[in-house]
């Protein structure tokens, strides 16, 4: 309230859930830091609230894996979520945005193009109502040498967003990590709402101090590529709200 937020989505990771976790195909990462919670649980929760009067919404983000993409499908076509996240936080067996020090000796044009084509194709599924954080592979910081080539990565991510009628996330999360950016970067927001892309604000918040973090610059950067308005979410149907 006192960052006059009207609601709150709830969106916890899948992985944290038993029921899920075998959808990220990486046991060790889950026992490391998956917390088994149980998705009833969750949505009795989440559903309660509402219940109460609390303008909370039921969301999930999932992680995009080739490998169990079925299995993604159908667990959240099972649920009553109002919003789905597909993010990209893994290349292949590499959780890229753990640790900077992941980074060192890796070859940063083959990061950027192999993480567009998994967004990309996250995109393209159909399966997700929000791309998060569409960018989140300059994490830490790392560039393209010749940062002009992003635009044909940007063009394929708006393209497969559009072909999908997929919206893409507007996140506070970087203006928190090392890179000091928010994402998307403005050529990729710009691009999007040239070729009407919905968006989403989201402040990915991990601490409840983080929740609304910085909501001002966020919805300043949106409005700046072009956005009038932003998406909500009812049981996966979309509304525009105007932009404060």
């Amino acid at each position: 309230q006192a960052r006059g937020l009207s609601e709150i989505a709830l969106t916890e990771h899948a992985y944290n859930f038993v029921e899920c976790a075998p959808m990220l195909a990486r046991p060790d990462y889950v026992s490391k830091y998956g917390h088994g919670f149980r998705i009833d649980e969750y949505i009795s929760l989440v559903e309660g609230l509402k219940d109460e009067g609390f303008p909370v919404k039921l969301g999930i983000e999932v992680d995009y894996m080739p490998e169990t993409v079925g299995d993604i499908a159908a667990f959240v076509s099972r649920h009553p979520f109002d919003l789905v996240i597909g993010s990209v936080h893994w290349i292949d067996e590499w959780g890229f945005d753990i640790a900077a020090s992941s980074w060192n000796g890796v070859d940063v044009e083959w990061a950027y193009s192999r993480y567009f084509e998994l967004a990309c194709a996250a995109a393209a599924s159909g399966i997700f109502d929000v791309i998060g954080h569409p960018d989140v592979i300059k994490v830490f910081g790392a560039r393209m040498r010749a940062e002009a080539g992003l635009g044909g990565y940007y063009d394929a991510l708006v393209s497969a967003a559009v072909a999908s009628g997929t919206c893409l996330e507007v996140s506070g999360a970087g203006l928190r990590r090392p890179v000091r950016e928010a994402y998307p970067a403005m050529d990729l927001l710009r691009l999007a709402c040239e070729r009407g892309v919905a968006v989403t604000l989201a402040s990915d918040a991990h601490e409840p101090e983080e929740v609304g973090s910085r909501y001002d610059e966020l919805a300043e950067w949106a409005r700046a590529a072009g956005y009038r308005t932003i998406t909500t979410l009812v049981r996966r149907r979309r509304r525009q709200v105007e932009l404060c």
